[in-house]
């Protein structure tokens, strides 16, 4: 689970998340899968905060953006 991704960080090694669209981001947002990006996109700045070093997204671009603000505002990337 997400909110327990800091635990991984023992292992030393680079964490890998891919929650792009799936189906929790629908159910917590009742939206189809085409539409949750807002939803992917903080549940991947969730995963920054928790030690995820790689992120696999379908909205590069967008993800991009977000990260970089995320970034400059936390001075982390």
């Amino acid at each position: 689970a997400l909110a327990r991704l800091d635990v991984l960080q023992d292992y030393r090694l680079p964490i890998l998340v891919g929650v792009s669209r799936k189906s929790f981001i629908g159910r917590v947002l009742d939206r189809p899968v085409d539409d949750r990006l807002v939803g992917t996109l903080a549940a991947n700045l969730v995963a920054l905060t928790k030690g995820a070093a790689i992120l696999r997204v379908h909205d590069v671009a967008e993800h991009r953006q977000a990260v970089t603000v995320f970034g400059a505002i936390g001075d982390r990337r």
